[in-house]
């Protein structure tokens, strides 16, 4: 879908020079087979109103392209738009407006030129650099990205959003290092800043005896009911062996969200390492209870009802594994195994 407004917003695009040529009653003429759907709504009859009143106001085109983008019309929000541009091509409300309908319909381009209009009339704009780094990074221009924050950081070295930016880039680039510094700069500068913490919790999550928890529990302080710094959290115990840690970890996030799947699942996975198979087969059955097609959990319980030497119900659970998931081989595997054995 998002393809398809892309076709129709460049189509829109070559044909808007002749359109910024016409008078504005046209403009408004031009409009109607693209607003005609969202005609009976109040808001677009109001302000299309005010357009045939005053059809020289800039403004009332630059409403109502918002209000068609709520309303899911991004060609006629784009019209708009276009036509508050050609009345008042000075004012930087309207660009931001523009990049938004260029992104919301998969434009990324359009919204660079957008957001580059701005910064020719408005070099020091940050919010517009800023948001231009980002529309790169969605590219995976890490280079422009960078580029664009550095400028950033000359003008406002205490806006903490470049930073995180940064580390995103690096990230991506495979420089843990110089994303796991971009990170912490990024906390330094704003010690609340959540998405920050989390990213330095996962990537010290990588080794052990890092500060990973620490982060996570600093994620936690600014979301207390955060399940994914909760579930990282436990996920890094788990995975380099403090199983009582992540047993307690997974337990707090079931209180905080008793509706997450893969904490029942991870500390059934535990309790099988442990040799606790009646509690592994019970945490097992609360993550299907709770997500009925999980096929991973159904597999599990029955590796525990075969422990527990019934048979039948580790087959059931195994056939339902298959169905849930296709060529599921360790679940055939198993489930040949027991048909195998009982001829």
């Amino acid at each position: 879908m998002k393809y398809l407004l892309f076709i129709l917003i460049n189509i829109l695009l070559i044909t808007a020079s002749s359109c910024l040529r016409t008078n504005d009653v046209d403009a408004e003429q031009g409009l109607d087979s693209l607003a005609k759907k969202d005609s009976i709504n109040p808001q677009i009859s109001a302000l299309s109103n005010k357009i045939k009143k005053d059809p020289s106001n800039p403004d009332n085109y630059f409403i109502r392209s918002n209000v068609f983008v709520q309303l899911n019309n991004l060609p006629a929000a784009f019209k708009d738009i276009s036509q508050a541009i050609a009345l008042d091509s000075t004012n930087l409300k309207y660009y931001f407006a523009i990049a938004d309908v260029y992104l919301n319909g998969g434009s990324a381009d359009g919204a660079i030129d957008a957001f580059r209009t701005i910064i020719r009339l408005d070099p020091k704009n940050v919010d517009a650099i800023v948001k231009l780094s980002k529309v790169y990074f969605y590219k995976k221009d890490y280079k422009n990205s960078l580029n664009e924050l550095t400028k950033v950081q000359e003008l406002d070295e205490n806006n903490s959003e470049p930073f995180f930016i940064m580390g995103m880039n690096f990230k991506e680039m495979g420089d843990t290092a110089r994303a796991l510094a971009s990170f912490q700069k990024a906390i330094q500068v704003k010690p609340d800043f959540y998405d920050a913490y989390m990213q330095l919790a996962l990537l010290s999550s990588r080794n052990a005896g890092s500060q990973a928890p620490k982060y996570f529990d600093n994620a936690i302080r600014l979301d207390s009911f955060s399940s994914e710094a909760y579930y990282g959290k436990g996920k890094f115990y788990q995975d380099h062996d403090e199983l009582e840690k992540a047993k307690t970890t997974y337990m707090k996030l079931i209180a905080v969200d008793p509706q997450y799947e893969n904490a029942y699942f991870n500390l059934g996975f535990i309790y099988i390492k442990q040799d606790s198979i009646d509690k592994a087969y019970r945490m097992f059955d609360y993550a299907i209870k709770v997500k009925p097609t999980y096929a991973e959990a159904y597999y599990y319980r029955g590796l525990c009802s075969l422990e527990k030497e019934n048979t039948a119900q580790a087959a059931a659970d195994f056939r339902q594994a298959i169905t849930l998931k296709p060529k599921y081989e360790a679940a055939e595997k198993e489930l040949a195994a027991l048909t195998q054995n009982s001829n």
